[in-house]
């Protein structure tokens, strides 16, 4: 693999050249390299992941020629740190609206707690609904979450030292309708 830096001729190359070299842009930085050969045929998630990659592109340019959803993805590639609104878009139509931590805070003079819910990727969540089991699988208590900032909160009615050993489900939903569920135990 090679680097090129600061040259007029190959600096803005991207793409095959021939039927050995490949370059590629990475930020400001072109590189190149030979172009790799698989000898192995295509598994069947491999297939079925490469048409999904084709549909998120199609979706993608499709989706960035109107204007408010591509300041939408720029903001979103902006707060994930993604290079552009392309990549935000893709990530947005491929990736499970996923969380990446759960706090819970003590409320105020006894009422219910809050619980903080952040997502993997901001701007990715569209509705959360979060439901609280007593050990014995009944509901203790459900409803959805509220969105504050980048991040999500729901309010329970039931202080947390009665909530110790239930079970936590949030339940995330995206625009594309895709949904995740994760469930934590209470300590």
């Amino acid at each position: 693999m090679g680097k090129i830096i600061n040259n007029a001729i190959t600096g803005s190359f991207s793409g095959k050249f021939g039927d050995d070299l490949v370059f590629r842009r990475l930020g400001n930085r072109t590189i190149f390299a030979r172009k790799g050969r698989n000898q192995k045929p295509s598994t069947v998630a491999q297939t079925n992941n490469r048409h999904r990659f084709a549909e998120a592109q199609i979706y993608t340019r499709q989706l960035l020629e109107q204007p408010d959803q591509s300041e939408r993805y720029a903001v979103m590639a902006q707060l994930n740190g993604y290079y552009s609104a392309q990549i935000a878009a893709v990530k947005d139509y491929m990736c499970l609206p996923e969380i990446e931590d759960i706090n819970i805070k003590k409320g105020k003079a006894g009422a219910g707690d809050v619980i903080l819910i952040k997502p993997k990727i901001y701007l990715k969540i569209v509705r959360l609904d979060i439901t609280l089991y007593n050990t014995d699988s009944t509901v203790l208590e459900s409803g959805p979450a509220v969105k504050t900032g980048l991040n999500w909160k729901y309010n329970t009615t039931t202080p947390v030292e009665q909530l110790k050993g239930t079970r936590l489900e949030v339940v995330t939903y995206d625009r594309f309708n895709k949904s995740c569920t994760f469930v934590q135990v209470l300590s």
